[in-house]
């Protein structure tokens, strides 16, 4: 097959995952049975009373109450909300994800919480073991095969072709 012809399938493959993509976003909201945060940060009081899933960063914990306040954060502004039956061991700056009941003034009865970062830097070591993790993986790729730029293939490293035909 001619690169140039494998090139333009790949940029159209390619193409056609973007636009997969852009449409998945557009469409999102009609994806969840919860109402969307944007939705909320406007109108709060229209979903009083219906369940919702959440997520949102930890400004203070009062562990004697069984309380935390987090901040949401939204396409149309941020706003606090007061989460009831928090029982999570996490500092202010930790992301959970809150699954409960709407209540009057910004408040939520909580019936899971899940801890997503304990605490703000969390975020950095993930990225940080992430980018090591494929550093290695493809540092292994490449110790075996190597990129044929004329054929815009893959290819077994001729030191490992050598090794195959010796075994």
């Amino acid at each position: 097959m001619h690169p140039l012809v494998r090139l333009v399938g790949v940029v159209a493959l390619v193409g056609v995952l973007g636009g997969l993509c852009v449409h998945y976003d557009a469409a999102s909201p009609a994806h969840s049975p919860y109402p969307e945060t944007e939705d909320l940060a406007t109108d709060y009081g229209r979903y009083v009373g219906e369940d919702t899933l959440l997520f949102g960063t930890v400004q203070r914990v009062d562990a004697a109450a069984d309380r935390a306040t987090m901040r949401v954060d939204s396409d149309e502004g941020s706003f606090g909300l007061t989460v009831h039956g928090f029982a999570e061991r996490v500092r202010p700056g930790g992301v959970v994800q809150v699954y409960g009941t709407l209540r009057e003034g910004r408040a939520i009865d909580a019936s899971t919480v899940a801890v997503v970062n304990p605490a703000g830097g969390s975020k950095g070591y993930k990225y940080a073991a992430s980018a090591v993790g494929a550093l290695l993986v493809l540092g292994v790729f490449f110790r075996r095969w190597r990129v044929d730029w004329r054929s815009m293939t893959f290819e077994v490293r001729s030191d490992e072709r050598e090794v195959r035909a010796d075994g």
